[in-house]
């Protein structure tokens, strides 16, 4: 499909950053109004396949090289011995591979611009300075947590955007004598697409940061980029207008007309249950903030037997809660119970950290950008209470 014999490896890392910074700019279209999305989902996918050629094209001349080596050395030591080799010393493939600590150290020192051994700036060149696979697996691990939101609604990633059916009228199942006629139902279905949204953090550090070791810098930066990024998404699932953010629920779930009273009851929280239809039941979550559990939910002597509160494992009759101060809404306590799994999170692009110095000072700043969108895409799955 694509024909890179002519083409250095040099020319093949300049064309891969080529498309790279076409892909970013193809995301912030997505995100204008009268974008042709068909078009430009099209263009990304293609960009992506030759940038995966790209990268496939790389692997097999590195593999190639290295078995002319192999086969070389081989043949000298058949004959007269030993070869010498000068200049660079060979690389150690294993020890420097995108997995690997050395590799993951070697791209930290690059980033904070401490000075690398030609063994170090070999591995960044051939793998193209990629982020390490240890540092991805950190940023997601960090990002999505099983006790938050982000860990509990439908998070997908797919680097382009992404539309999902919604039935918006669903004829019920109907059962027959085997062999009679079948009735054509008049179901309609509509969609909901979502397109990058972008959430950025930007940390400035002051240049002594190249005296702490290098794992502690790798770590330092990941927890602060990552965990800001992190509480935006979670907040925004709450409460995200939908424009340049996600879409929250406090704007897809319209609130109820029934009020949880000033003094909770027991009965008033399992009003809210019985208000969600059955089908939502398997799953559901309640979200509320913390004042509203442990200052109202947990001092309630009658829900003493329905209430565990086990670190961050916290359920109420059975149920996970999470706990999100954005819950208070419009200064209303608000308690939301649903099925996370009906709110669908795409993150197009997983958080990248990029170095930048500035003109004027020693200081350092590190960006954090991720690409996301989400909205929940069955508003029946979740119901909404304030309190009076």
């Amino acid at each position: 499909m694509f024909d890179f014999s002519t083409m250095s490896p040099e020319e093949l890392l300049a064309r891969s950053e080529e498309l790279r910074a076409r892909a970013d700019v193809i995301a912030e279209e997505l995100r204008s109004e009268g974008a042709d999305a068909a078009a430009l989902a099209e263009e990304s996918d293609a960009n992506i396949t030759e940038r995966q050629a790209i990268a496939a094209e790389l692997e097999t001349r590195k593999a190639a090289k290295q078995a002319a080596e192999e086969a070389r050395a081989a043949d000298f030591q058949a004959g007269s011995g030993k070869i010498e080799t000068k200049g660079v010393p060979k690389m150690n493939e294993n020890r420097f591979g995108i997995e690997s600590v050395e590799y993951r150290d070697a791209w930290v020192k690059k980033l904070i611009n401490r000075e690398l051994s030609e063994e170090e700036r070999a591995a960044l060149a051939s793998a193209g300075a990629v982020i390490p696979t240890m540092t991805v697996n950190a940023v997601w691990d960090k990002l999505v947590k099983p006790a938050e939101l982000l860990g509990k609604v439908d998070v997908s990633q797919f680097p382009t955007y992404v539309r999902f059916p919604v039935a918006t009228a669903n004829n019920a199942a109907a059962s027959g004598a085997v062999g009679s006629t079948i009735t054509e139902s008049s179901d309609v279905v509509g969609y909901v697409d979502l397109t990058p949204n972008e959430y950025v953090k930007l940390l400035t550090v002051g240049a002594d940061i190249e005296h702490m070791a290098v794992s502690a810098v790798h770590d330092w930066v990941v927890d602060n980029l990552v965990g800001q990024i992190r509480y935006a998404l979670n907040k925004d699932i709450v409460v995200g207008t939908g424009t340049n953010a996600l879409k929250g629920l406090t704007v897809s779930v319209t609130a109820s007309a029934t009020a949880i009273p000033a003094t909770v009851t027991k009965a008033s929280i399992l009003g809210i249950m019985a208000a969600l239809p059955a089908q939502h039941h398997g799953g559901a979550i309640w979200i509320m903030t913390p004042e509203m559990f442990y200052n109202n939910i947990m001092t309630l002597t009658s829900l003493n037997d329905y209430v565990i509160n086990d670190g961050f494992n916290m359920k109420l009759f059975g149920h996970d809660v999470v706990l999100m101060s954005e819950c208070l809404v419009s200064s209303k306590e608000t308690i939301f119970f649903g099925d996370p799994k009906a709110y669908k999170c795409n993150i197009f692009k997983a958080i990248e950290v990029k170095p930048f110095e500035t003109a004027t000072t020693t200081n350092i700043q590190f960006r954090g950008a991720c690409l996301a969108d989400g909205e929940l895409i069955d508003t029946t799955a979740f119901v909404r209470f304030a309190q009076a």
